[in-house]
């Protein structure tokens, strides 16, 4: 029997987060514009890192009014993929490991991701704060992966320290954080305090197999 967890976040820390982002503007460009959608994509890019509102540009550009942008947005199946390295280390350590997903946000939208990612069959259990109906730091949310899998000892990846690592800190779980890269969707702040930090930080993927031992 299994008696080991490895517990993972999704977004920005199995795939970049902001690759969704392109992916769902690529889509949305295909829509609005399908003659002229690499043009528009480009224009959609350079407004969010801007810092001006993309959706709203829309709006008033084309017919086409906010709610079905958001949808678009949220449901759309997204051209994403993972890491490097991540697929080989959950390959690698399927045979000792249960696996688990947490992760906030709407269910079809975080469902996609991780059919589009191809690991929903290593997946044991997933918890997605739409389908429980609490997000992260909650308690919830970590309780439900224990009663799921009935491990002795559960390592915890994510990459966002101000809801990420407080509670399975506190459930005596092991944590890491993936250090960002410059293209994280939420600026990581480790001036906090100090039951919020992860454990343990990792650069990338292949440094994982340092931080197994209990």
């Amino acid at each position: 029997m299994k008696n080991k967890a490895l517990v993972l976040d999704l977004d920005d820390t199995l795939y970049a987060e902001i690759d969704f982002l392109y992916s769902a503007y690529k889509h949305i460009a295909s829509r609005l514009a399908p003659e002229r959608s690499e043009t528009l994509f480009n224009r959609l890019v350079e407004l969010y890192h801007r810092g001006e509102n993309a959706f709203q540009y829309l709006v008033e550009q084309y017919d086409v009014d906010l709610s079905t942008l958001l949808d678009w947005y949220r449901f759309h199946v997204p051209q994403i993929r993972l890491f490097p390295h991540v697929a080989d280390q959950l390959n690698r350590l399927k045979e000792d490991f249960r696996f688990a997903l947490i992760t906030d946000g709407r269910s079809v939208t975080q469902r996609n991701k991780v059919k589009a990612l191809g690991i929903e069959p290593l997946l044991d259990f997933i918890v997605i704060s739409e389908e429980v109906g609490s997000e992260k730091p909650s308690l919830n949310n970590y309780r439900l992966v224990q009663d799921a899998l009935h491990c002795r000892d559960y390592i915890y990846i994510g990459d966002n320290p101000k809801k990420d690592f407080v509670t399975p800190n506190k459930l005596g779980w092991k944590t890491i954080c993936l250090k960002d890269r410059g293209t994280n969707i939420h600026r990581q702040d480790f001036e906090i305090l100090e039951e919020f930090r992860p454990h343990f930080y990792m650069s990338d993927w292949s440094e994982l197999p340092t931080f197994l031992d209990f």
